[in-house]
């Protein structure tokens, strides 16, 4: 482990992120997360309180417009939104593919922002947009573990009598544990990426950075 982040090599990048097996879809996250240095190495603390050595700063991704488009093209070829779907995203950089994907939905399409709390974790509370009663809802984040943190948000649709539609993410670390989310609640859904054998997430009891001492723990939401 390193004593502090640093951007992942082009061989890291090839080793702990597996794309989905879709055209052209490996090549481009692999060129995006090289040519971006938005994947670090180092010892952060996830927001499920998890540890693990490697994080996705996703808002380096988002800066390149190109990149951002084909990345919501890939997650709406096997979505259908409705046409008068509202998106919702937490106020984090989540967002940033959350406009991508309601600009490329279309007009009529509307976007909503709920608050995150101090640690940036998603409320259940608008700070921005609304969500009609009886409306669809795309729910969208950037990175994922599970799924757990996107249940305020799926929360947040119920309270306001909402109805989801899909819920749609760059990346879930744990597919299997993203995947059975989606069945428990019955809903569509889709990811982009997921980590590798490689790639370790783990509870802070067995996390090796903090059992050699170092390197300090960083909490990966600061980094978005």
């Amino acid at each position: 482990m390193l004593a502090s982040p640093r951007v992942a090599t082009e061989q890291e990048i090839r080793d702990v992120v597996v794309a989905q097996p879709r055209a052209g879809l490996p090549d481009l996250i692999e060129r995006a997360l090289a040519a971006s240095g938005a994947l670090l190495r180092g010892h952060f603390g996830l927001q499920v309180g998890k540890h693990t050595e490697y994080f996705i700063r996703f808002r380096a991704l988002a800066r390149d417009e190109q990149v951002l488009a084909a990345i919501s093209g890939h997650l709406l070829s096997t979505i259908t939104i409705p046409a008068d779907a509202v998106v919702l995203v937490p106020e984090s950089a989540g967002y940033f593919l959350g406009e991508a994907i309601r600009a490329r939905a279309g007009a009529s399409t509307t976007l909503a922002v709920a608050r995150t709390d101090i640690e940036r974790r998603p409320a259940r509370s608008l700070l921005h947009g609304t969500i009609p009663a009886g409306r669809p809802v795309v729910v969208v984040n950037d990175v994922v573990t599970t799924g757990a943190s996107l249940e305020p948000l799926l929360d947040l649709v119920g309270d306001q009598g909402g109805t989801v539609a899909a819920a749609l993410v760059f990346g879930a670390l744990d597919g299997t544990g993203f995947r059975a989310m989606l069945s428990r609640r019955r809903i569509a859904g889709d990811h982009l990426i997921e980590a590798g054998p490689a790639w370790a997430v783990m509870d802070p009891d067995r996390c090796t950075a903090c059992a050699a001492g170092t390197p300090p723990l960083i909490p990966a939401a600061e980094l978005n």
